[in-house]
């Protein structure tokens, strides 16, 4: 299906009621669009679309939105509604529309790429706070894609909040196979490319994202880092400190077991992690006066799940403020009348503590903390160490308290299944950046999910040499090739298909372990497996 088939135009009318005002994202499987409503005037939203003519695909976007239309928190986008257009094979899903940079954007207007400790901590508390709330659902759920750029600063001055929850899911410990749609690479757990996810998936994506805000760099992929260490070689992920020497080291060892390539070496708890972060939790002294550049604030970036690889380009139709109706402003008059309600009987009390006082000199009263009511997660015992620091200067530094979580049992590991890819290979590969096609053969050893073997090369190309990576239960596959004399290694990726077929796409790999292709090349390349002795 061509894009401008896909994509549609301002002005254009969605279920007789949502207007097109403009284009906020868009993916390989649909789009975001900023939205009014006809019949509430002066109302914005953001309006996710998924495009498949797969009916259980769109079912399932269906139904993830009925799931996160019963969260409620104040770092999470709300959902409103759902619907389908099965004509034009297309979903949706209405939520808030956030307006404001993300994490990443501001990352890159920072001096070095990166924000303090202080600043960092600050901008966590909320968003651990989130995923607290959605790991202490029943059952819990799993955003599977935390990273800095799903991660929006509003320009309301809100609180930090978490968009991209279009891939989230509930998490059912007795489920043997997951789909696994996407991930970010630098972001993503391991368990992401091969078994499924579960609570410890998201501890992962919060390492490192803690990581590249201190940093200043995108971590190795979690793919690389396993088949590296899968070959007996050291682990690729480069230490925090060697990158930030001024992180305590208390710190950089918290994100390095976040981010453990085995799940059950990482925190249990995102409370857990979060003690971790705050053993020495001086960085809440520290005014953090972190407010959006000028030219940030007209690049919203909204929730962009199940769209593939995204892009956004700014709005020119963002002066408008947020909805009046939208559920963080209608919220605030409730709270409101609740705050007045406690000064009136505060101040009862405190006249009546008065007399009390003045008739009875010699009395010694302690006082006694009293609960803390917030959107979202309630808790009667606030964590004291959730609880961020302003993000602008005009902001009061407001209690975050965490939901003490449910005890989650750990699911016992069910049996794995990979498939076989055992054997000899050829084909073709076209590497793209020189126009080239020639053939290329693979002979395949596996032990579980890990494989090796050999690659080689028909000329003009080169790069004959051993090769390690992984085969998920997904027929995901991965592979290494390392480089030939001198040369970038190529790095392999692709599924494995019915009737001895896998192909997929390559590229060279820089010096930091991302695909480049000034590097060397990239490209694509298919194999189909050959009777044993005919190689």
């Amino acid at each position: 299906m061509q894009e401008v088939q896909i994509i549609l135009p301002p002005g254009s009318v969605i279920r007789d009621r949502y207007v097109v005002e403009d284009l906020l994202g868009k993916g390989g499987f649909g789009a975001v669009y900023l939205v009014s409503d006809q019949r509430v005037k002066g109302n914005l939203f953001a309006l996710k679309e998924m495009v498949d003519s797969n009916r259980k695909e769109r079912d399932r976007f269906i139904f993830e939105g009925e799931l996160l239309k019963r969260l409620d928190h104040r770092s999470l986008p709300r959902v409103y509604r759902t619907f389908t257009d099965d004509i034009h094979n297309r979903a949706y899903m209405l939520m808030d529309y956030v307006e404001g940079p993300n994490l990443e954007k501001l990352r890159q207007q920072q001096p070095g790429k990166h924000f303090s400790l202080s600043q960092v901590l600050s901008m966590m508390a909320p968003i651990m706070d989130a995923v607290t709330y959605l790991h202490n659902q029943h059952p819990p759920i799993i955003h599977r894609d935390i990273k800095p750029a799903n991660i929006i600063v509003p320009k309301s001055g809100d609180e930090p909040t978490l968009v991209d929850l279009g891939i989230a899911k509930e998490y059912d410990p007795d489920s043997t196979t997951t789909a696994v749609r996407r991930c970010s690479p630098g972001y993503g757990a391991p368990e992401q490319y091969s078994k499924g996810t579960n609570t410890r998936t998201d501890i992962y994506g919060l390492g490192a994202t803690i990581y590249t805000l201190l940093t200043g760099v995108i971590p190795t992929d979690a793919f690389h880092r396993m088949t590296q260490l899968g070959s007996k070689e050291i682990d690729p992920l480069e230490p925090v400190r060697s990158l930030a020497p001024t992180v305590p080291r208390h710190v950089a060892d918290a994100i390095h077991r976040a981010m453990s390539i085995n799940s059950n070496d990482r925190f249990s708890t995102v409370e857990e992690f979060w003690h971790a972060l705050n053993a020495h939790p001086t960085w809440r002294q520290l005014p953090i006066p972190l407010i959006p550049p000028a030219d940030a604030v007209h690049s919203p970036v909204v929730a962009l799940g199940a769209l593939g690889n995204t892009t956004t380009r700014p709005s020119q139709n963002l002066q408008e403020p947020l909805p009046a109706h939208s559920s963080r402003k209608r919220r605030v008059l409730p709270i409101l009348l609740v705050l007045l309600a406690l000064l009136l009987i505060g101040a009862s009390l405190g006249l009546g503590f008065w007399a009390y006082v003045t008739s009875h000199p010699g009395a010694n009263v302690t006082p006694v903390p009293g609960h803390q009511v917030t959107r979202g997660a309630v808790s009667p015992t606030p964590h004291p160490t959730m609880k961020p620091t302003a993000i602008a200067p005009t902001s009061t530094p407001t209690a975050v308290p965490t939901a003490v979580p449910t005890a989650v049992p750990s699911p016992s590991p069910a049996p794995v299944t990979y498939p076989n890819v055992v054997g000899n290979y050829s084909g073709t590969i076209d590497d793209t950046t020189a126009n080239i096609t020639t053939w290329m053969t693979l002979s395949i050893q596996q032990n579980g999910g890990y494989i090796s073997g050999y690659f080689t090369v028909g000329s003009p190309l080169k790069g004959n040499n051993s090769f390690t990576g992984a085969v998920g239960t997904n027929n995901y596959i991965q592979f290494t090739v390392k480089g030939y004399q001198g040369d970038a290694p190529l790095f392999f990726s692709g599924t494995v298909q019915s009737g001895g077929r896998m192909g997929g796409n390559y590229c060279s790999l820089d010096a930091t372990g991302h695909c480049n292709p000034n590097a060397g090349a990239s490209g694509i390349w298919s194999v189909s497996a050959i009777p044993p002795g005919s190689f």
